[in-house]
């Protein structure tokens, strides 16, 4: 009986968490680490190299959790912890020779 009990407790309470969150826009469901994109246009890349040197480069910037980089479309998108971190990143291109401009 006590595990009835127990077990129709740990359902009711699953159910009523989310009901509770059922009508939150999803972007409240979202949490605090949850990064920030930041996209770039780069000028000046011409081979995958160039494309292998930022993403390395990029990644290695405190507070990046990931870097994609396109040379087909000129452009890295960039997912930092916080925005404040943006002007490192772009530092960090410009220093190994390439023009960068933020995307919006």
């Amino acid at each position: 009986m006590n595990r009835t009990w127990t077990a129709l407790s740990l359902i009711a309470a699953l159910l009523a968490f989310a009901c509770d969150r059922a009508g939150e826009p999803e972007q409240a469901r979202i949490t605090p680490a949850a990064p920030v994109v930041l996209r770039l246009q780069v000028d000046g890349m011409h081979c995958q190299g160039c494309v292998d040197a930022i993403t390395d480069k990029v990644k290695r910037v405190d507070g990046v959790v990931d870097c994609r980089v396109s040379l087909e479309e000129r452009q890295a998108s960039v997912a930092l912890r916080e925005a404040s971190h943006g002007p490192e990143v772009q530092k960090a291109i410009e220093k190994l020779g390439y023009k960068v401009t933020p995307l919006q």
